[in-house]
């Protein structure tokens, strides 16, 4: 390997409200109690919903119930907290489509951020979690090519800088006295361009530049909007480059070890490449979240 530094980062349905992509599901965790503690509402984007590749070209992706969301209602429920999971995520989102172009999941006037608002003030006297999961889809398709696009990828940050304050605004004004919100950052899939040749090593230290860019904007207005965040790279090792083996490849930087395990992304055809993280993935994000889970949840 190169010595050279590689940066490179049972619970019952109760309600399931369809349209298209733009799905709101319910779901109770199992505590044996016919109350709960509180509800989870999951915004965000394909990931928030647990998407992972189908194998299917021309339809490589499909909705799970093994994502972040899920592992963290049972997470939560084996510390005795019960949550009500609400999810309206929709793929592509973007916090631009969430404030004024509208999504591929919902039809103008109705948006997701319109649906996220609209649950938050009708819940006002509740007490509940919200996790933001926005800003990755304004870079993504900047970093899935050899070279990465740098152009794109400054415009997709300029952006993240733009749209999250107005949206987070929204969202804290509808959002009643005892709701807490947690912001989630990213690891980067795209080291797994490592594997690919010299000019893909290059592409993954470029791709981790741009995913450090993108996590500090997203902490910088999480902060000022006080929403805690969610260390995911740091789950992720994103910045570990101690060298270590990779099965069926040999010795690689941990980060891309990391990004290849809990990823897609260096799996073959036909359910690779995919960003989307696997179900290893997913429970390291949820239990990122969990990290910084409120002590207590009360109305």
């Amino acid at each position: 390997m190169r010595k050279r530094k590689v940066a490179i980062a049972s619970c019952v349905v109760i309600a399931v409200l369809a349209g298209t992509l733009g799905v709101v599901t319910f779901i109770r965790s199992s505590s044996g109690a016919s109350s709960y503690d509180g509800f989870y509402l999951d915004i965000g984007a394909s990931a928030s919903l647990g998407f992972q590749p189908t194998g299917i070209p021309k339809h490589n992706g499909h909705r799970t119930d093994t994502g972040y969301a899920n592992d963290l209602v049972a997470l939560e429920n084996a510390k005795g907290v019960s949550l009500d999971l609400v999810q309206i995520g929709c793929p592509g989102e973007t916090a631009q489509s969430m404030l004024d172009k509208g999504d591929a999941c919902y039809t103008l006037p109705e948006r997701q951020l319109l649906r996220a608002t609209q649950f938050l003030q009708a819940n006002a006297g509740e007490a509940g979690v919200v996790t933001i999961d926005l800003g990755f889809n304004d870079v993504r398709d900047c970093l899935l090519s050899v070279p990465i696009n740098e152009t794109c990828a400054n415009e997709g940050l300029a952006l993240v800088r733009q749209d999250m304050a107005p949206v987070l605004k929204d969202l804290e004004a509808a959002a009643g006295p005892n709701v807490h919100f947690i912001g989630l950052e990213y690891g980067d899939p795209f080291l797994g361009h490592y594997l690919s040749s010299a000019a893909g090593e290059l592409a993954a230290t470029e791709s981790l530049q741009v995913m450090t860019a993108l996590n500090a904007a997203l902490a910088a207005a999480y902060t000022s909007a006080n929403v805690t965040v969610a260390n995911v790279p740091g789950a992720f090792k994103s910045d570990d480059v101690t060298p270590v083996s990779l099965k069926g490849v040999g010795e690689v930087p941990t980060n891309v070890a990391e990004a290849c395990t809990l990823t897609w992304y260096c799996t073959g055809y036909p359910y690779g490449p995919d960003d989307h993280p696997n179900n290893a993935g997913y429970k390291v994000i949820a239990q990122s979240i969990a990290a910084v889970f409120p002590p207590q949840l009360s109305s």
